[in-house]
């Protein structure tokens, strides 16, 4: 909204536009023009954007901000032009309060609101009524089985009770030791002498094995009942004989053989 600083009837323009009856921008714009102050001198003092000074004069509450920060720019205006900040801020409220009945009989009034929530307070309820009953559908299709299951005659009662205490000690227990036999021949001697340096991992009876390291020159003996499995790191570093009968290895000089004896 602009101000007409004319008047026909011989009045001075801006005393009209001071006057109380006018509004905030007629008030503020008039004071700057007769201070003769351009609106790029006040945002330079004020440090606000023209485009928020035009706004102000025109009355364009579209463009200004929330009421918080137009009252402060109307103060800093006034400040500006030396006009009654208190003043500026008093004729915006009561501009305010006359404008915001247009503003609101501007909004146009969206038809069948009330319909529009009807219907979809009706459509919840249907959806919770189908979902309620979705409910009561599957719970009785989990009782079908139950009431047709059909019964299974138990085993006699002979069947059921213990096997005759008899009957249990002729079968022996699945998880019961099994006698390994002894035999009774005599034991197994094994002698190995190094003449190189070597390893042997020895295996005795199928227990715990044991590593021993020779060096040229000593030797191992050991004794077995039915047996001894050897890893030889050298096989041509040793010389084996069981039972003082030696033993012939196959392998060359400085290869890994395993060998069983006897």
């Amino acid at each position: 909204m602009g101000v007409n600083l004319e008047s026909t009837s011989g009045e001075d323009p801006t005393a009209q536009a001071i006057g109380p009856g006018a509004s905030f921008g007629q008030y503020l714009q008039a004071i700057r023009v007769q201070k003769q102050m351009s609106l790029e001198q006040v945002a330079e003092e004020t440090r606000i954007r023209v485009t928020i000074l035009r706004a102000l004069e025109h009355e364009d509450f579209a463009c200004l901000p929330p009421d918080v920060f137009t009252v402060g720019f109307l103060r800093a205006y006034a400040q500006a032009v030396g006009a009654d900040g208190n003043e500026a801020v008093r004729r915006y409220h009561v501009q305010r309060r006359l404008s915001q009945p247009a503003l609101k009989g501007d909004q146009p009034e969206i038809p069948g609101r009330k319909n529009v929530s009807r219907k979809l307070v009706a459509a919840l309820a249907m959806l919770a009524v189908l979902i309620a009953a979705c409910l009561l559908v599957y719970r009785q299709w989990q009782e079908v089985p139950a009431a047709t299951t059909v019964a299974i005659p138990s085993p006699p009662a002979d069947e059921l009770s213990e096997p005759p205490v008899g009957r249990m000690a002729a079968q022996p227990p699945a998880d019961a030791p099994k006698k390994r036999s002894i035999p009774t021949a005599s034991k197994h001697l094994l002698t190995i002498v190094a003449h190189e340096n070597s390893w042997v991992k020895v295996v005795i009876d199928q227990g715990a094995a044991s590593e021993h390291k020779l060096k040229a020159g000593e030797q191992l003996r050991l004794e077995a009942q039915t047996g001894f499995n050897l890893l030889i790191g050298n096989v041509g570093g040793v010389k084996l004989s069981l039972n003082d009968q030696a033993v012939t290895i196959p392998g060359k000089r400085g290869e890994v053989v395993n060998i069983h004896l006897p």
